[in-house]
């Protein structure tokens, strides 16, 4: 049953998107009446932040140096939109294409990347310009040798808890690393693919990651968290552009699970957050170390661990508590041991008396969030290898909702939501899938950071209602962005049904860029106390169909950690 409010509109003018003021009665299940609330076109006071990363506009100017300072390089990284065009464009300025051509991403040296910033803004357009940083691995090794693995009892009780089996189907984890070396004992018999081993100042980090996440069960060294699991890795130098190609070279390899351990200061890298949230819309769980930034270095926050959709890894001790190096803000996502790590050690073979060489060995004090990192890592395959009905968000949002809970109640800015339980995360009850991520921006939807637009999640002629479930996270979801299409002279109806959290139900002129303070590109909003349903109505006066955006961000009432909703489009008279 309906009733239909009185039309009203907006600035008057004919030929405009405008909406009308939802008076509606919607009969539920218990049969009673539930009101809508009104949405006018006066915007509620007290707007939630949108934690949405925004492209970067960094150039070094016309007569900079192409010499790297402290923590940067000699390069500059431009973004552009992709194409033979951009690409001949880059190639003639002495540009290297990151990744591939297909990326519109382009390294170049500082010295002339003003010169193809401007020819590039006024040809094909210029989406983002930074300074090709240096990363900073996660963890540092040491000497010092015991008899035992401990971390390993932490995260899953190896008694009751069978991993898997191994096939050659089984989900790929790849190893974002600069080098590994496959002649370790702990690797000779790996399931390890494309190793590149540079000398022992360089393996130690790699190799100890990959017999962490995969070493097999042969009776020799570590067992890792899911023994002989197939891994790949994706060579690359310590730096934004490098790490950035290896991503997306990892992402065209169809792995299933990324593990970064390493991390850019602050928001630095925004090429990094391109590549990383292109895997998530192919389905791939990428995992990242916090960082190891709070001990002397102010607590930094570390991308890629901040960034949507990443689960960012803390490391704790063998008595569970956190790390005090362990970065900790409010992106941290779950714990695992990365204390006293026993594990893997290479290092030049004089150390241990030799003349020259490799030395192999042991270390039990391997310490950072570099290795609590390929734990969670090894696990996210683990589950999508014994769970396959999952996709890539329910896999990430089950293990950090299984895992156990350690510091105050609840999810906190040290633990996370705590310490990684497989155990748990093989059996756990699955959450709700959120199938069309990332959808955090019309950026992301519209075309402009990645190839393909979004489909329209409605449009005429396809249905006459459509509805999608999905859930947010104010710190790595923070926000859900749709594209739908209205009819020439017609009226569709929005909700936004609250069935967890509190959310608000935004919608955007065809001409806004981004939701983050979208201004006077904002149509209408409709906030209203959860468990009340969200609703707007909106027409288009045009003769041609228009595109809108409408975007569910959490409410400045939201308390939860999670959102979970129901978006529905219908037509209307």
């Amino acid at each position: 049953m309906e009733h239909q409010a009185k039309r009203k509109k907006v600035g008057g003018r004919p030929g405009e998107i405008q909406h009308r003021i939802p008076v509606l009665l919607i009969l539920v299940a218990a049969m009673s009446v539930v009101m809508l609330g009104l949405a006018t076109a006066a915007i509620a006071s007290g707007a939630s932040r949108v934690d949405v990363p925004q492209p970067p506009m960094e150039l070094p100017g016309p007569a900079a140096s192409s010499a790297g300072g402290s923590g940067v390089t000699a390069n500059w990284i431009l973004g552009a939109p992709a194409g033979d065009r951009t690409s001949r464009i880059a190639e003639r300025f002495g540009a290297d294409a990151v990744g591939g051509d297909s990326t519109g991403i382009f390294r170049i040296a500082t010295g002339r990347a003003d010169a193809l910033a401007r020819r590039l803004r006024a040809t094909v357009g210029l989406d983002f310009a930074e300074p090709d940083v240096k990363a900073e691995a996660a963890g540092y090794p040491s000497d010092l040798l015991y008899e035992q693995q401990t971390w390993l009892n932490q995260i899953v009780n190896t008694t009751d808890v069978t991993p898997p089996p191994v096939s050659a189907a089984s989900p790929e984890l790849g190893l974002i690393e600069e080098a590994i070396d496959a002649n370790h004992p702990d690797l000779r018999q790996a399931n390890l693919s494309n190793a590149k081993s540079i000398d022992p100042a360089a393996d130690w980090h790699g190799t100890a990651i990959a017999a962490i996440a995969g070493s097999p069960a042969e009776g020799l060294g570590i067992r890792g968290v899911w023994p002989g699991m197939p891994m790949r890795q994706f060579p690359s130098g310590l730096t934004c552009s490098t790490t950035t190609a290896a991503v997306i070279k990892a992402v065209k390899a169809k792995v299933a699970v990324l593990n970064m351990s390493y991390g850019f200061a602050g928001d630095a890298c925004y090429s990094h957050y391109l590549a990383t949230e292109t895997a998530v819309k192919k389905g791939i769980v990428p995992v990242a170390a916090a960082g190891n930034t709070n001990a002397g270095d102010g607590n930094v926050a570390m991308r890629p661990a901040t960034d949507p959709h990443v689960i960012s890894v803390s490391a704790v001790d063998s008595s569970n508590l956190v790390a005090g190096f362990a970065t900790r803000n409010d992106k941290v996502d779950i714990t695992a041991p990365g204390v006293n790590v026993f594990g893997p050690t290479v290092s030049d073979g004089s150390s241990s008396g030799t003349a020259g060489g490799v030395s192999y060995g042991w270390s039990g004090e391997l310490s950072g969030t570099s290795y609590s990192t390929p734990m969670v890592a090894s696990a996210a395959a683990m589950v999508k290898q014994a769970r396959p009905g999952l996709d890539a968000s329910q896999v990430s949002r089950l293990l950090v909702e299984s895992a156990t809970d350690l510091g105050p109640a609840g999810r906190d800015d040290d633990y996370g939501n705590g310490l990684l339980n497989i155990g748990s995360a093989l059996v756990a009850d699955a959450p709700p899938q959120d199938a069309k991520e990332p959808n955090d921006d019309i950026n992301w939807i519209n075309g402009t950071l990645i190839p393909n637009k979004a489909g329209f999640v409605w449009k005429a002629g396809v249905a006459k209602k459509k509805s999608v479930t999905a859930t947010l996270s104010r710190a790595k979801d923070p926000a859900d962005v749709y594209r739908v299409q209205i009819p020439r002279r017609r009226s569709v109806l929005i909700t936004a049904a609250q069935f967890q959290g509190d959310v608000r139900l935004n919608v955007l002129k065809p001409t806004a860029q981004t939701i983050v303070a979208p201004g006077k590109k904002l149509i209408v909003r409709s906030d209203r106390p959860a468990p009340k349903t969200e609703g707007v109505r909106i027409k288009n006066l045009k003769k041609k169909p228009q595109t809108i955006y409408v975007a569910i961000t959490p409410s400045a009432k939201q308390t939860d950690q999670y959102s979970f909703y129901r978006l529905s489009v219908k037509p209307t008279k």
